[in-house]
């Protein structure tokens, strides 16, 4: 599935998107630490179609997901 990066994250991985195989977010999670290399360093946050996910959800390939950094608001 294609993965949406923003931020320091896109920074880090070189690219706005990457493909990754995953059936589940913490499988994603696991998948894009793999990837990006230092991004376990960091804190982010994982959006399945525009909605953050605490923990672990199932995933079926056909979701909008992204990869967040952390947002300084004000």
């Amino acid at each position: 599935m294609e993965v949406k990066l923003f931020g320091m994250i896109a920074e880090k991985a070189g690219a706005e998107a990457i493909t990754l195989s995953a059936s589940s977010v913490q499988g994603l999670k696991q998948a894009a630490e793999q990837r990006i290399h230092g991004l376990a360093a960091l804190s982010y946050a994982i959006a399945v179609d525009r909605r953050i996910i605490n923990g672990d959800a199932p995933l079926n390939g056909n979701e909008e997901v992204a990869l967040l950094p952390p947002f300084a608001g004000g």
